[in-house]
């Protein structure tokens, strides 16, 4: 238990090999951290209440000042939490982030940072995943039923996902780019894994088309060892199952999935001695490949490493962020980081063109 921070609902942590299963993933210091304590607080959700319906869940987000609508579109169940002035006439127009995950208490739990900011006016928030990025097609269906039943801004349309729920959210957006303002990708790889998820050469070239700003935050301690990019893989056991799945474990891989992800976002590529030799400061040096600027942010126990690549257009349109002993999970920082990127832009729904709010 942290001798600082006290968890008003206390829950068993266990081997917390659920958590990460990297070698250097640091448990006791990540028990004894503000984002342990958010984390804890976040899954309780999950043995306090029974499910998404719970008329106690249903009321605590309610006194929190947003109210959860458990909607079905075209017979899939997806959620919808509206801050309760939405409700009323108002001049605001809220934006709308569209989380992927499949509806239960973990989702919730998973994302309860943003229900929060739903609360407090920020945007009006989603959850919804399938499995298949085709049954996915009917999440457009359902933003367009908020747009429609909601005051909102459609030119402020925003996605996320963790792990390969940020694969089905990237997928989502290729279909529907037009329509999203920017993304945030969460404990997802750093570079672009061929054939991950479905992923080809024709979506890499799709993706190289058209302009959209993407933040990608994960942990240094992910159970695959994303970073830095210009090592094998830190952390994974030499038996680990995990490399024997598509990650990619040797620094050549990582490099070559890397410059695919960095021609994907219209941004130049270096060399692979280039990405070797990255760490001209700290931040780079984590992260493992060369920056245009770096800032590093403390924040709940952990340091975030952030890296910024201009595109072909001198636009600041892609984001990569390694936080310090995070494992494969959401966090509230996580989040934090999340929502502070993507909040800046706008997509002008005419032009198709990407606005910078500030």
């Amino acid at each position: 238990m942290n001798r600082c921070f006290t968890y008003p609902y206390e829950e068993e942590w266990g081997d917390a090999k659920y958590l990460s299963g990297n070698l250097d993933f640091n448990l006791e210091k990540f028990q004894r951290s503000e984002a342990g304590m958010h984390l804890m607080n976040a899954r309780s959700l999950m043995t306090r209440f029974t499910d998404v319906d719970d008329p106690a869940l249903l009321k605590l987000w309610e006194d929190m000042g947003v109210r959860c609508e458990i909607r079905e579109t075209k017979g899939r169940k997806w959620l919808c939490f509206v801050p309760m002035e939405a409700y009323t006439e108002t001049a605001e127009r809220y934006p709308v982030m569209m989380i992927f995950r499949p509806v239960g208490l973990l989702a919730e739990a998973f994302y309860q940072y943003m229900i929060e900011q739903a609360a407090q006016g920020e945007f009006i928030a989603m959850i919804y995943s399938d499995e298949d990025s085709d049954v996915n097609e009917v999440y457009y269906d359902m933003l367009q039923e908020v747009l429609h039943d909601f005051p909102t801004d459609p030119s402020r349309v925003y996605i996320t996902g963790h792990s390969h729920y940020g694969e089905l959210a990237m997928e989502f957006t290729r279909r529907f780019h037009e329509h999203i303002a920017a993304c945030a990708q969460m404990g997802d790889t750093a570079g672009i894994i061929m054939n991950f998820y479905g992923m080809t050469q024709e979506k890499v070239e799709l993706m190289h088309s058209y302009d959209l700003p993407i933040v990608n935050v994960s942990g240094t301690t992910e159970m695959v060892g994303i970073f830095p990019i210009n090592q094998d893989a830190p952390g994974v056991a030499p038996d680990d199952p995990m490399r024997g799945r598509s990650f990619p474990m040797t620094r050549e891989r990582r490099i070559e999935d890397w410059k695919r992800r960095l021609y994907a976002m219209r941004c130049p590529v270096p060399s692979d001695e280039e990405i070797i030799a990255a760490g001209c400061d700290k931040a780079e040096k984590m992260l493992g490949f060369p920056c245009d600027r770096t800032d590093i942010i403390y924040a709940e126990g952990s340091e975030c490493y952030i890296g910024d690549i201009k595109n072909v257009d001198g636009k600041y349109h892609f984001r990569t962020v390694a936080m310090e002993n995070i494992p494969h999970t959401t966090v509230r920082f996580m989040q934090v980081l999340a929502w502070s990127y993507v909040r800046r832009f706008a997509r002008n729904l005419e032009t198709g063109e990407i606005v910078e709010r500030y």
